[in-house]
């Protein structure tokens, strides 16, 4: 079994990598007035986001004594919100404008429909915050992974 902290550090490089390419690709968007994208191109930026808070906030638990088992089990697996409240129930205080994004995000992010064509067929409506309130949010998740264990 990998040590926590190094399948935390692990988990918020990779973040940071899907947070950077996310940055790259978010110059090219097009965007309406209000800061949302203008045109499907904008998908891939939002797998990229919502993937980055998924591993910066699976870090942040082992940071806090998950185990690598714990993020296995199904209630964890691709779950923003099921993570976010772990999290927080954990003792972490986290922003309302953050886990309002995290909120918007998880229901396409849990359904893959990110990565495949779901979110343009199921008639719901998909979560296009503007790509501005993405890098705040993923900014405080990377600094709870920053913490030990013993930290909050």
């Amino acid at each position: 079994m990998i040590d926590n902290n190094a399948l935390a550090s692990c988990y918020r490089l990779m973040g940071v990598a899907f947070w950077e390419s996310a940055k790259k690709l978010e110059a090219t968007l097009e965007k309406r007035d209000d800061g949302s994208p203008a045109k499907l191109t904008a998908i891939p930026f939002y797998f990229l986001v919502s993937h980055a808070a998924e591993l910066f906030l699976k870090s942040a638990l082992l940071k806090r004594g998950f185990t690598e088992n714990d993020l296995k089990k199904y209630d964890y697996r691709h779950d923003l919100n099921t993570l976010l409240e772990a999290l927080q129930k954990k003792g972490v205080t986290i922003t309302l404008t953050t886990i309002n994004v995290i909120n918007g995000l998880h229901a396409r992010h849990k359904d893959h429909s990110l990565r495949y064509a779901g979110s343009l067929y199921d008639g719901q409506k998909t979560y296009w915050a503007p790509a501005s309130l993405m890098h705040p949010m993923l900014e405080e998740l990377l600094l709870l992974t920053k913490l030990s264990t013993q930290g909050r």
